[in-house]
């Protein structure tokens, strides 16, 4: 059976798309990966994978049953065994029988598949209360500011309080020397206020607003600052022992 991941985050703007599309890619390697869209409202992952108007059919389509899930289920270029299945830019079907939809959609697809992620909303709100599952693992996705760890903490408490016990920490955009001015939180104070078990810094990359721009992966970036650490985070969701990023 096939790991499921939801991608999380507390509130919206601190990259959680960005994680979920990257760590797919670099998993996609060597496994076989989905991705499922079901911020159904302010869905950007066929932005993050370059295939914006790209695609002809998406999850209301499969719901509907005017696809094959062979048609909805897009290849990401460059990347063979990765596949995504966008959410629809105008979404007829209610977001709470869609989003049952998609948890029917990953207990289908997991034999098929090695990881299915599926990034969710932003925030608390019915797609956690449907998505949430103890089978399922969280990557909880936050920057080290006080509004986004705060947010980060309560969602991350609503999911245990929900059973959802396998839920780790991701801090994007991580610059060291604002958090040696004390202009940032602390890494390991984000980890006390959370309570959650750290699975990867990403540092601040100028290669994210590059790769946003021009329909590329940041992964994909030769020389991006944040590639080495979204393969990273990748190997650990394996069971690897792959040491926590050092950056200055």
């Amino acid at each position: 059976m096939g790991k499921v991941f939801l991608v999380a985050s507390g509130k919206g703007g601190v990259g959680k798309t960005t994680v979920c599309s990257n760590v797919a890619a670099a998993l996609s390697e060597r496994y076989r990966v989905l991705v499922l869209d079901a911020d159904l409202d302010l869905s950007n992952l066929d932005l993050a994978f370059g295939l914006r108007n790209r695609h002809v059919y998406d999850l209301q389509d499969l719901f509907y049953r005017n696809c094959s899930f062979e048609d909805a289920a897009v290849p990401v270029p460059g990347h063979p065994n990765l596949t995504a299945v966008f959410a629809p830019l105008r979404r007829e079907v209610p977001s709470e029988t869609l989003l049952r939809f998609v948890k029917q959609l990953v207990e289908c697809k997991r034999k098929e598949y090695d990881f299915i992620f599926i990034d969710c909303p932003a925030g608390l709100g019915q797609a956690i209360e449907i998505l949430a599952d103890p089978r399922y693992r969280i990557l909880m996705v936050t920057t080290p500011d006080r509004t986004a760890v705060s947010d980060g903490e309560r969602t991350a408490d609503v999911l245990f309080s929900r059973g959802c016990n396998k839920i780790r920490l991701v801090v994007n955009r991580v610059r060291p020397s604002l958090i040696k001015k004390n202009h940032a939180p602390d890494i390991d104070d984000i980890i006390d206020t959370t309570a959650l078990q750290l699975i990867g810094l990403i540092p601040e990359d100028v290669g994210v607003i590059r790769a946003g721009n021009t329909d590329t992966l940041v992964c994909d970036l030769p020389k991006s600052r944040s590639k080495k650490a979204f393969a990273n985070i990748a190997l650990r969701l394996t069971g690897a022992d792959v040491a926590l990023d050092k950056f200055n």
